[in-house]
């Protein structure tokens, strides 16, 4: 059980890892952990989730706290539901991974992810102590419009933006393109019926996922593209010439949109390029350097009070709406900058200047070999140990930054260099250096 309890959620092969006992244990130990009488619950749409939820609720009811059911929604809109009433409560998915996965993201009354709490969870299942009674279980079927309503009276679009939206049949379906065309957008969905399979691909925004995308976006003639995740908490975006854009650069363009009115602090994770530094100060605001996660950048933007954060990974979040991530407001915030602007997505981009970036991950099998192999590399080198792996800072300008996964088994490298041809040399240099570490640990 205990490879399931990851740093800020809890994720598994369902029946092999994660099983349907288990995820009524989970459910206990939740109702005994919160406070709260009532909590709130959704599913995603993988075929397993509708069953992980009934062993889950069963759980939480035996405990004798009362759940909320919001059915099956995208993560964002049970965090929602969960920070305007004001309510604990978890989104049962596995976001990005492959569909044979599942687990549950919980969340505060607050809108912040646990962290440390899946600890005091795992110790309540371990030591078999659960609260006991008989909570009500009751459903309510507005919670979508909840959420359409808070974001209208707080997005403003002037003008209709035409966009394409890849949907990977996963959880961004049950609301594209129903959502967005409320704020008068035109958006063409993509593959945004719902399979419990997601019709066989990886619910994964990168490389050749997001093919059609790119030749769609220039096909229709849209003003951008947008990939949302499998809980749809993540948007990775492509401008109007179905260019890839670097998270980085997006973040740079909600940057100086958050600061163009006020002045205040700016979160990013350790990961993203040095030259942000930069581009908040230029714009008067004072940059925070984060852990990687979206519970601890969520902390840290309750905590420091930040306008916006975002992640290498492509989550975005907008604290003047609520403290998580989601798809859906990134892209009506980027429709929103550019329904006011005379620029295209590709000039405003191409404005900013930040060096190259690269991020891949390395399979090392187990949770047991990553761990170990990461350790060998900060033996190895005489970087900065800091909070979430090592990061070997090589001048101003290059670092690599090599980091255990919390999601799968595997090895994060991430690097800034100061062109794309040292940039692909750092990575192919430190990849061999952790591939040799893990078949020394192997063995």
């Amino acid at each position: 059980m205990k490879s399931i309890f990851r740093a800020y959620d809890i994720r598994g092969i369902v029946e092999k890892e994660l099983t349907f006992e288990i995820a009524e244990k989970i459910g206990k130990a939740f109702g005994t952990l919160v406070s709260e009488n009532e909590v709130v619950v959704g599913y995603d749409t993988r075929s397993t989730s509708p069953k992980l939820f009934e062993y889950f609720t069963n759980g939480v009811l035996s405990t004798g706290k009362d759940v909320i059911s919001l059915g099956m929604v995208p993560n964002p809109i049970a965090y929602f539901n969960g920070f305007f009433h004001k309510l604990p409560g978890v989104i049962i998915t596995a976001s990005h991974n492959p569909p044979e996965y599942n687990g549950f993201k919980f969340f505060r009354a607050n809108g912040t992810s646990f962290t440390d709490e899946l600890i005091e969870i795992r110790k309540i299942i371990e030591e078999n102590k659960f609260s006991t009674g008989a909570g009500d279980f009751s459903e309510i079927d507005f919670a979508i419009e909840d959420y359409k309503e808070y974001l209208m009276k707080r997005i403003n679009i002037d003008s209709k933006v035409k966009f394409v939206a890849e949907c990977f049949n996963a959880s961004a379906s049950i609301v594209t393109p129903y959502l967005f065309q409320k704020f008068g957008l035109d958006c063409i969905p993509l593959n945004n019926d719902i399979k419990g399979d997601f019709g066989g691909k990886r619910p994964e925004p990168k490389s050749d996922n997001i093919k059609q995308l790119t030749e769609v976006v220039v096909d229709k003639k849209a003003e951008f593209g947008v990939a949302f995740d499998g809980d749809a908490d993540r948007s990775v975006f492509v401008d109007e010439k179905g260019n890839y854009i670097n998270p980085s650069k997006i973040g740079a363009l909600f940057i100086k949109d958050a600061l163009s009115s006020r002045s205040g602090k700016i979160v990013a994770t350790i990961d993203c390029p040095s030259s942000i530094k930069k581009i908040v100060e230029e714009n008067g605001g004072i940059l925070i350097w984060s852990r990687i996660g979206h519970g601890f950048i969520e902390e840290n933007l309750v905590k420091e009070n930040a306008l916006f954060a975002y992640e290498q990974s492509s989550h975005f979040y907008f604290n003047s709406f609520y403290p998580f991530s989601d798809g859906f407001l990134a892209t009506l915030k980027l429709a929103e900058i550019l329904s006011k602007s005379q620029k295209s997505l590709s000039q405003m981009i191409k404005e900013i200047k930040i060096n190259p970036t690269s991020k891949i991950y390395v399979n090392a099998k187990t949770h047991e070999i990553k761990k170990e192999v990461v350790d060998r590399v900060k033996e190895r080198f005489d970087g900065e140990d800091c909070v979430d792996g090592i990061k070997i800072h090589l001048n101003d300008e290059e670092w690599v930054l090599i980091r255990e996964s919390q999601t799968n088994p595997e090895i994060n490298i991430c690097a800034e260099a100061k062109d794309e041809k040292r940039l692909n040399e750092l990575v192919e240099k430190y990849k061999s250096i952790v591939n040799e570490e893990i078949k020394k640990v192997s063995k």
